[in-house]
C-alpha cells in the first residue's frame, strides 16, 4: 500500500519527520533542457505540447497544479485543459481527452523526456503557505501530491513555491520535500524501480535575499536538482530600467545569474544539479530614454501580463535590437515611442550554454515554453543553446518511467492495453 511509511510518519513524528540516511541518486546522463508548459497556453497564445522540439527537451514541468488553501490538498487548476480536452493522437488518429494524456502519450514515444507535475506558481504563493500550516494540511499535500503524480503517469513533481517568507515557511518546504522523497521511494520499491528513478526538483528564487531562510544543503538531501529562476531582476518594481536577464552585472548593486549559481555553489551544492534559468519573454519599460534611466509605467504586453512579452514578438516594431556583451543580455529601443525591452536572444543564450559548459552546471530551463520561436531553428532560443552546449549528443538520454501506471483510471481510459 503506497504512503504506508509517510502517514506512520505523520502519526508518530509529526514534529520530526524521517531523515534521508543519503541524498539523492541522480541518474542523468548529459544536460538537461527543461521547459515549463502551461495549461493556459492553449487558449490565447494557441500552444499546444505538439508545437514543442521534443528532440531537444529533457525536461517538461506542467504548471500548474494548486494548493487548497483550506485542506492542503494539490488539485488540478482547469479541468477542461487538463483532462477533458479532445485531442486527435498524431501517433494513433485515436482521439484522447486532456493535456495530462497527450503528454503522457509524448513520454510513450519519446522515452529521453521526463514529465513533471509542478505545483504552485506565481499567483499560488499564498495558498501554498496556508495549505500546509497544520500537520494534518501537510499530510494531505503529500499524499495527494503523490496520487496525483501516480494518477496521471507524471515522472516527478515541481515545487513552486513563491515564496516562503519566513524560516517557519522554509522548515514547512524542506518538511514537504522529505516527505515527498519518502512517498517517492515508498512507490519506486513498490514497483521494483531504481532508487529514485522518480524526480523531486524545485523552482528556486535566484535572489540571496529570498534564500536566506531557506536551508539549502538540507534540502539539496532530497531534490534531483535546483531549477534557478535566474530572470525577472528588473521590472516594473525596479527605481530604473534594467535587464531582467543578464549573466553578469556592470555595477555592484545590479541582480545577475552569476551570482545566483555563484552563491549555490559556496553552500556545498554539486553544479550539476543547477539548472540555469532563462526566459523566453522580455520585460519593457515605458516613457524612459534607455537603460539605467527613469521610467513611468511597463506598457501593455503579447498576452495579459502588463510588460511581459513573448520573445517571439521581439524585437518590437519600431524598435532596434541591440546586445551588451559585457552582461549577455540583448535589449530593444524604440526611441519615438521610448519603449525599453530587455531579454535573452539567440547570441545571449548560447554564451549562457557556454558558461552552463564551463562551470559544469546540470542544464538550462525556460519559463515558458510558448515564448520561443521553435519553427524557425535560427532564432529559436532552445536550439541556439543546444548547439552551444555542442549539440543534441550532449543531452541527457536517460529514460523516463511509463511502467506501472495500470491502476489510473484516466489512462485506461485514454489508452486502454497501450500502458
Amino acid at each position: 500500500m503506497f504512503f504506508k511509511k509517510i502517514k506512520n510518519a505523520f502519526q508518530n513524528e509529526p514534529q520530526h519527520p524521517l531523515i534521508l540516511e543519503s541524498g539523492v541518486n541522480t541518474h542523468y546522463n548529459g544536460f538537461r533542457t527543461c521547459v515549463y508548459y502551461s495549461d493556459w497556453s492553449i487558449y490565447d497564445r494557441k500552444h499546444f505540447p505538439e508545437d514543442i522540439p521534443l528532440e531537444l527537451v529533457t525536461n517538461i514541468f506542467y504548471a500548474f497544479f494548486n494548493v487548497d488553501p483550506n485542506s492542503g490538498k494539490v488539485e488540478l487548476s482547469d479541468q477542461w485543459a487538463d483532462t477533458d480536452i479532445e485531442f486527435k493522437s498524431p501517433y494513433t488518429h485515436k482521439s484522447i481527452h486532456g493535456l495530462l494524456a497527450r503528454f503522457f502519450e509524448i513520454k510513450q514515444h519519446n522515452r529521453q523526456i521526463k514529465i513533471s507535475m509542478s505545483i504552485g506558481g506565481w499567483s499560488n504563493g499564498d495558498n501554498f503557505k496556508k495549505g500546509t500550516n497544520s500537520a494534518l494540511k501537510l499530510q494531505k499535500f503529500v499524499e495527494s501530491s503523490l496520487e496525483l503524480m501516480v494518477q496521471y503517469g507524471f515522472d516527478g513533481i515541481d515545487l513552486d513555491w513563491e515564496y516562503p517568507e519566513t524560516k517557519k515557511e522554509a522548515g514547512l518546504l524542506l518538511q514537504i520535500m522529505k516527505q515527498l522523497r519518502l512517498g517517492l521511494r515508498e512507490i519506486e520499491d513498490e514497483r521494483g524501480l531504481e532508487r529514485d528513478s522518480y524526480l523531486l526538483t524545485i523552482a528556486s528564487p535566484a535572489f540571496e535575499e529570498k534564500l536566506e531562510n531557506f536551508q539549502i544543503q538540507a534540502m539539496d538531501k532530497y531534490l534531483s536538482f535546483w531549477n534557478l529562476m535566474t530572470y525577472d531582476f528588473a521590472g516594473e518594481w525596479s527605481e530604473k530600467t534594467g535587464y531582467h536577464c543578464n549573466l553578469y552585472k556592470k555595477h555592484p548593486d545590479e541582480l545577475c545569474a552569476d551570482d545566483s549559481v555563484k552563491y549555490f555553489l559556496s553552500k556545498g551544492i554539486d553544479p550539476s544539479k543547477l539548472t540555469l534559468g532563462m526566459a523566453n519573454y522580455g520585460r519593457s519599460f515605458t516613457k524612459t530614454n534607455g537603460y539605467g534611466r527613469p521610467f513611468n509605467g511597463v506598457g501593455t504586453g503579447s498576452s495579459d501580463e502588463a510588460g511581459i512579452w513573448n520573445y517571439n514578438k521581439l524585437p518590437l516594431p519600431g524598435a532596434t535590437e541591440e546586445y551588451d556583451h559585457e552582461s549577455v543580455i540583448a535589449f530593444s529601443y524604440d526611441s519615438r515611442n521610448q519603449i525599453f525591452v530587455s531579454y535573452d536572444n539567440i547570441h545571449s543564450v548560447f554564451q549562457k550554454a557556454k558558461y552552463v559548459v564551463d562551470k559544469r552546471l546540470g542544464g538550462g530551463m525556460w519559463w515558458e515554453s510558448c515564448g520561443d520561436r521553435y519553427n524557425d531553428e535560427e532564432k529559436s532560443l532552445i536550439h541556439n543553446f543546444v548547439h552551444g552546449l555542442g549539440g543534441k549528443d550532449k543531452l541527457d538520454s536517460s529514460n523516463n518511467t511509463i511502467e506501472g501506471y495500470s491502476s489510473s483510471e484516466y489512462l485506461k481510459q485514454n489508452f486502454g492495453d497501450h500502458l
